[in-house]
């Protein structure tokens, strides 16, 4: 068959009709033809049919990178509304930064260290002339479980106090100022302290 058997039959259309087909400018036709998004037939015609399969194709496999404005919107403020909602964990030591929580961490595992390695120059004295079985037993245990108590409790008040940004509570009607919550902080960790 010829371009005009074709034509006819409607296989075959030059680039005007094709970008009155797909409502495209031809430059655009143009760039899908470089991109095998057309399939192009002779210089200035197009297999329609599968121009139209591969354009379908093409316009599958391409991502919508473009959001329109009220998506745009919602995702910012969806956004916003996530960041509000971890400040406010952080402030009320639901949450902790990771690098706040290593350098709490490596501060007590270091005490906790300690303690264990002075276990034997501790025990050692009384230890000394005990030979009862359970007696010394005892003894061990109780230098072990001081070395635990290290470890024994969770404060939220020494990661905040630790942490490098201070974050505040503001209410419209009363705000809360930093100063206000490092102070409450500080009573809190020296109530800690005393107990």
């Amino acid at each position: 068959m010829k371009d005009n058997d074709l034509k006819e039959k409607g296989f075959i259309v030059t680039t005007s009709e094709l970008c009155e087909i797909l409502n495209l400018s031809s430059r655009r036709i143009q760039q899908l033809t470089k991109e095998d998004a057309l399939i192009r037939a002779a210089h200035g015609k197009y297999d329609l049919t599968a121009s139209i399969q591969a354009y379908i194709k093409y316009m599958n496999e391409v991502p919508n990178e473009e959001l329109n404005k009220t998506e745009e919107e919602a995702l910012w403020t969806r956004a916003r509304r996530q960041k509000a909602e971890l400040e406010l964990q952080i402030m009320k030591g639901d949450l902790h930064r990771s690098d706040d929580v290593k350098r709490v961490m490596n501060n007590m595992l270091s005490s906790f260290r300690s303690r264990i390695l002075s276990i034997p120059s501790k025990s050692a004295g009384p230890l000394q002339g005990k030979t009862d079985f359970n007696e010394i037993k005892g003894i061990l245990k109780n230098a072990v479980y001081e070395a635990l108590a290290e470890l024994a409790d969770y404060d939220p008040y020494v990661f905040y106090a630790e942490s490098k940004d201070k974050l505040s509570i503001e209410d419209e009607d009363s705000p809360v100022e930093v100063e206000q919550v490092d102070e409450e902080i500080q009573d809190g960790i020296r109530t800690k302290k005393k107990k």
